[in-house]
């Protein structure tokens, strides 16, 4: 092997590898988060430092999509320019390591169909009972979590939605929503301190789990959740004081 097709290998394996969903928490955040937020309190404010804070921050989304746009254009102009040399760029680097990061999934697969189906194809089938998910962090470590009540994380939902301003009073504390998967898993990123998370269901979401998990989640945490059937994502935001 040459000199050039050993770099173009390289280079290529590279290109797979390259990394810019780094910029879509930030997207996230300014979308899903400041923005709408900013949306509440706007309303028959005449503030002028609101008005400069919402352009500002839509300028950055505009930008972050102009990159995101412009590393996928060029991307595809050097993998098809090594396709000329009969590079592929699939091919591997020869001699580069594995980083342990590629094990993670990133964040922003909350918003990739291809890798939910791969993800949903790993789940069993549900057939009655127990629900199973596929839950992953914001630095894209995965963990199951099954339905089924958990001594300690069952009994501290129960008390959280029972002291909730805001979940309904026929619903408060109910055992079935605090043994689901969604409810547990935003009670692990309560005590986790982490503010974005990603749920793959083999079940589809419930409406009492669509009204509890932004009660246990603090204000500025957000939680993603697929389901089968579901086109699209269904975002969970908190609504729960620090």
């Amino acid at each position: 092997m040459s000199h050039v097709e050993d770099m173009g290998n390289t280079l290529a394996g590279m290109l797979g590898r390259l990394p810019p969903e780094q910029l879509h928490p930030a997207r996230a955040w300014i979308e899903e988060y400041a923005l709408p937020t900013l949306a509440e309190i706007g309303p028959g404010s005449s503030s002028a430092e609101l008005a400069e804070a919402v352009a500002l921050l839509e300028r950055a989304r505009e930008l972050i999509d102009d990159v995101l746009a412009l590393s996928e254009t060029t991307r595809g102009h050097v993998v098809g320019y090594l396709a000329t040399l009969g590079i592929s760029g699939e091919q591997p680097p020869p001699s580069l390591p594995h980083p342990s990061p590629l094990d993670r999934i990133p964040t922003d697969a909350s918003r990739d169909r291809s890798w939910i189906d791969q993800v949903r194809q790993r789940l069993p089938d549900y057939t009655g009972g127990q629900t199973t998910g596929l839950v992953y962090d914001q630095d894209g470590n995965e963990l199951q979590v099954n339905s089924g009540r958990d001594p300690k994380l069952s009994e501290q939902a129960r008390l959280i939605l029972h002291n909730s301003e805001r979940y309904p009073t026929d619903d408060r504390g109910a055992p079935a929503v605090t043994t689901h998967v969604e409810v547990k898993y935003a009670l692990m990123m309560r005590q986790a301190g982490q503010t974005y998370g990603v749920v793959v269901l083999n079940n589809e979401l419930c409406r009492g789990c669509e009204k509890a998990v932004p009660e246990i989640l603090p204000e500025g945490s957000t939680l993603k959740v697929w389901h089968p059937g579901a086109p699209d994502t269904i975002t969970l935001r908190g609504k729960a004081r620090p």
